[in-house]
């Protein structure tokens, strides 16, 4: 008698223990969506981000800035190239009428030069030589002005 008094006290102690563990493990099943924040409102959530862009956007790190940099940089230079290989393809009767055979070449050199400063401007970027590209940009402005100065109808 006391054996099945023992092991009955046992498993009811067992089956109280698995009671309980079951019964906190249990999670209350709900048909409501999880709530993030109590208040929903989508012109609030707008304004927020604007005021999170200009309060975190100047405090941005270095390396940040230096990526939009370098994604700004080689844009342009992208682009240069495509301006110039475009002008360097072009036929001399494409370019406008009234050019001579030396001012078609010389066009064309302009051309040829904007498409070597691209390239270095854009070697400059893809190894973040930020503190050249000063330099390389006024040497792209003065290829312009220069071809514009010999080139552009004044309006």
């Amino acid at each position: 008698m006391q054996n099945s008094l023992f092991y009955g006290f046992w498993a009811l102690l067992f089956a109280v223990v698995v009671f309980i563990f079951l019964g906190c493990a249990a999670k209350e099943q709900s048909n409501k969506p999880a709530v993030k924040h109590m208040i929903q409102s989508e012109k609030l959530r707008i304004l927020m981000r604007e005021l999170d862009l200009v309060v975190y956007e100047r405090q941005k790190s270095e390396l940040e800035r230096d990526k939009m940099r370098k994604r700004y940089v080689l844009t342009l230079a992208d682009t240069l190239k495509k301006l110039s290989a475009e002008v360097e393809n072009m036929p001399m009767g494409e370019l406008g009428s009234g050019l001579t055979s030396d001012d078609f070449y010389e066009y064309k050199g302009y051309a040829k030069s904007l498409n070597q400063d691209a390239n270095e401007l854009y070697i400059l970027a893809q190894n973040y030589e930020f503190e050249l590209l000063s330099k390389k940009m006024e040497d792209i402005k003065v290829s312009c002005n220069s071809c514009h100065k010999q080139f552009r109808k004044d309006p």
